[in-house]
């Protein structure tokens, strides 16, 4: 728990308890990173706390949703999504099937379902989690996001609650789709289809969502897309499932398994992907097992892989378009980059044709209805408390981790152009190996910045170049210390300006030698701060508080960015002028912090909405 969370924990025994969004006091399982924490993202969060029904296509909850599929097709299978079949009783949404006589997909009859689609979309690094309770039908619930050109999937749930010889699964997954042809990669191995001691195969996820006849239970469901190949997933706030290029670890069991792909074969349409068993499920090796999970042993099991990425194998998202060598030679898959919408809604897939729900069971309330208690989605950003403000701070350390590599992930120097992410940071680097990070710079903290890293080289004539927005600000040498793991002190580098932004630094490997350093850190570290008097309680008036739509803001000090925190931490309001007014009529009743910030210190103030 950070600083400022353990400030606002110990504010919350002290004020009253008001109205809060249905996951509150649920905390976020998954780790935002290392001097960060979570902002919630509003637009595309919601707790369904009010009501809606429509018959054709419409906006709703604010216009985050819309009631169909994010293009024109209606449904897999035998299923014809209707506008009518999503509604929102004032808790839930709600996904209704149906019988429907129509059957131009097949079959003598088809099943209405309801579809809904997010009119913003997400991208890494987020974590995006809800709380559903599956239909106890032979249909698939299902909670994913998916790319507007249908090429990138990832399954957050994809469930069978009433299908027999799958009801007591759940399937983590995600597909690389090419279009036409059309091919579909996605992981097959046995570990993706999750088991659970809460259900078996005679008593499935929708008796036990059900709850015969009781109460409705929700399991949850949460993805943590950390980049373009790395995703973890959790169930019930239980991490349970890793993808990290070129390998997977899965709690199975109660054992954590480390495994990767053993070969690849080509298939009718002419791609190359893993080959699976006699059984259907892709065939691994099992490289290490531990009863807790372990991120290096994951990247050791990558390291020791055959090289196949499990995100997506056959390199249907294209490949690292950098033309390294002059040959146009590109060295690995991209992954996942791009933005995606969610969607959640229920379906009669192709393969369950066979085993479509009875009319009477389509109709059954007790069996057709899948349930969304609330969908929550967190951005990883800086920790305030740290003076960062919502993006950098005054000493930004850069762990080599943290860096998107644009090139390979081999562990051996004979590989050409590898770059390997090891507990050690980047290493085994060779000549014009780069590695790419995104930096976000608030306004109150624009201005000179020094840069310095930490590497190692056994190497005389090396050098590392730093390019900030395109741009080359620094071709250093770098000393030899004589190993790779004995990382020097911190190395100066150059002053440079970082105006407001969003910035990207890419770190390449120069020089003559065909190798170069490993990399640990680079820190940016703020040197000539504007000369503005530390800020006090005292300098600064709030009223009125309580305020049901303005709070106005009086201060003795220039304010240059402000920023509003619900009682969990999480960031809901943000300004960066005019800060004379701040308006809360969006906000939620309920109480918040509002931390008010000048470039030499910032103070936190306790608010109070309360509509009229």
């Amino acid at each position: 728990m950070t600083n400022t969370q353990r400030i606002l924990c110990a504010l919350l025994f002290s004020i009253i308890q008001t109205q809060a969004q249905d996951w509150s006091g649920i905390p976020i399982p998954a780790n935002a990173g290392s001097g960060k924490i979570w902002e919630l993202q509003d637009n595309v969060s919601d707790d369904f706390n009010y009501n809606f029904n429509a018959s054709s296509w419409s906006n709703f909850g604010n216009n985050k949703w819309y009631n169909f599929y994010h293009n024109a097709w209606d449904g897999p299978g035998y299923t014809y999504w209707k506008n009518g079949n999503v509604t929102v009783d004032g808790s839930d949404l709600v996904i209704n099937v149906g019988y429907t006589s129509e059957n131009s997909k097949g079959g003598s009859y088809g099943v209405a379902s309801g579809c809904v689609t997010s009119n913003n979309k997400v991208k890494f690094p987020v974590y995006v989690e809800s709380a559903i309770s599956v239909a106890n039908i032979s249909l698939a619930s299902c909670f994913w996001l998916l790319s507007p050109d249908d090429t990138e999937e990832i399954d957050i749930i994809e469930n069978y609650g009433g299908v027999n010889g799958f009801k007591h699964l759940t399937h983590i997954s995600h597909h690389s789709f090419v279009r036409s042809p059309f091919t579909d990669y996605q992981p097959r191995d046995w570990n993706s289809w999750y088991p659970d001691s809460r259900v078996s195969s005679n008593y499935g996820w929708g008796d036990w969502c059900y709850n015969n006849g009781g109460a409705r239970r929700y399991m949850r469901m949460g993805v943590n897309w950390i980049g373009p190949k790395h995703f973890e997933y959790y169930i019930d706030g239980e991490l349970v499932r890793v993808m990290y290029y070129n390998a997977i670890a899965t709690k199975f069991n109660g054992t954590w398994e480390y495994t990767y792909f053993n070969s690849m074969n080509w298939n009718v349409n002419g791609y190359n992907l893993p080959t699976n068993n006699s059984s259907g499920y892709t065939d691994v090796t099992v490289h290490a097992t531990s009863s807790t999970y372990n991120f290096n042993t994951l990247k050791e099991t990558s390291n020791a892989s055959n090289g196949y990425n499990v995100i997506d194998p056959a390199w249907f998202q294209g490949g690292d378009d950098s033309d390294i060598d002059g040959n146009g030679i590109t060295v690995e898959a991209k992954g996942f980059t791009k933005e995606m919408d969610i969607i959640i809604n229920m379906e009669s897939q192709s393969w369950l044709t066979g085993s479509t729900p009875s009319n009477a069971d389509l109709n059954d309330p007790a069996k057709n209805q899948m349930k969304v208690d609330w969908i929550r989605v967190y951005k990883p950003v800086n920790d305030p408390s740290s003076g960062g403000g919502s993006g950098s701070s005054s000493s930004l350390i850069i762990e080599a981790e943290d860096f998107i590599n644009t090139h390979g992930t081999y562990d051996d120097g004979y590989v050409p152009y590898g770059v390997n992410k090891s507990s050690v940071g980047i290493n085994y680097v060779n000549e014009g190996d780069e590695a790419e990070y995104t930096l976000n710079v608030a306004n109150d903290l624009a201005g000179e910045y020094n840069i310095a890293y930490q590497i190692s080289t056994p190497l005389d004539d090396t050098k590392i170049a730093i390019y900030l927005d395109g741009v080359l600000v620094s071709d250093d040498a770098v000393t030899n210390n004589g190993s790779w793991d004995s990382y020097q002190a911190l190395t100066a580098g150059i002053t440079i300006t970082l105006p407001a932004g969003t910035h990207n630094v890419k770190i390449v490997a120069s020089g003559t030698n065909a190798w170069q350093w490993n990399l640990d850190k680079i820190v940016f570290s703020l040197e000539n701060s504007l000369s503005t008097p530390e800020i006090t309680h005292e300098d600064v008036a709030i009223y009125p508080n309580p305020a049901s739509q303005i709070i106005n803001i009086k201060s003795k000090v220039l304010i240059n960015h402000i920023e509003v925190y619900n009682v969990l931490g999480a960031k809901v309001l943000e300004k960066h002028s005019e800060f004379s007014t701040i308006s809360v009529a969006d906000l939620k009743p309920g109480n918040y912090f509002l931390r008010l910030a000048t470039a030499n210190g910032s103070i936190t103030k306790h608010i109070v909405v309360k509509h009229n």
